[in-house]
């Protein structure tokens, strides 16, 4: 790296930059296109639709994306970017973040470019189903299933606990 962009990496930081609703992806190649570091956390989660479960990929944070500014020299240029509708701080201007933060997320990034969810549900805890046939249906998480995709749940229906293998991706921690 030369001297000059040693100079201008030092006054660069990291800015959350808010985009127009549904405008992540298209704020992000914009973005990229004026040589703005950018990084758009991605991570990999499942729809019922139609009767089935549908792979999406989706932000990790909706509406938001991480953009690497030197202020002085990018804030025009990301105010009136394609997609961006701000960046985030206070009354005085824009707020930097820590650079501990984003590299929290990034080593988060697996093999697939996707940030890596932890399961947060544990055995014995409440789930609520969230979609499909039994949606609003209340159960208790009894485990994971072989298949990386699919847990075990007990319903009580009619005072029987039914065991029902069921998509994580359609459950949800009750909290």
């Amino acid at each position: 790296m030369n001297e000059i962009n040693k100079m201008s990496d030092s006054k660069k930081f990291w800015y959350v930059v808010r985009t127009k609703a549904g405008d992540e992806h298209r704020a992000n190649r914009n973005l990229l296109n004026q040589e703005i570091e950018t990084f758009l956390p991605l991570f990999k989660g499942y729809e019922y639709r139609t009767g089935k479960m549908i792979q999406t990929i989706k932000p990790l944070f909706p509406n938001y994306l991480f953009a690497k500014l030197d202020l002085g020299f990018h804030y025009n240029k990301v105010k009136w970017t394609r997609g961006v509708n701000r960046i985030l701080g206070n009354r005085e201007g824009p707020v930097p973040i820590s650079e501990k933060v984003v590299r929290t997320i990034q080593d988060r990034v697996g093999r697939d470019n996707l940030i890596e969810l932890e399961d947060q549900i544990k055995e014995g805890d409440l789930v609520q189903i969230k979609s499909g046939p039994l949606k609003d249906l209340i159960g208790v998480f009894q485990r994971k299933m072989s298949g990386k995709d699919r847990v075990k749940i007990l319903l009580n229906l009619i005072g029987v606990d039914i065991p029902v293998q069921i998509s994580k991706y359609q459950i949800e921690k009750v909290v």
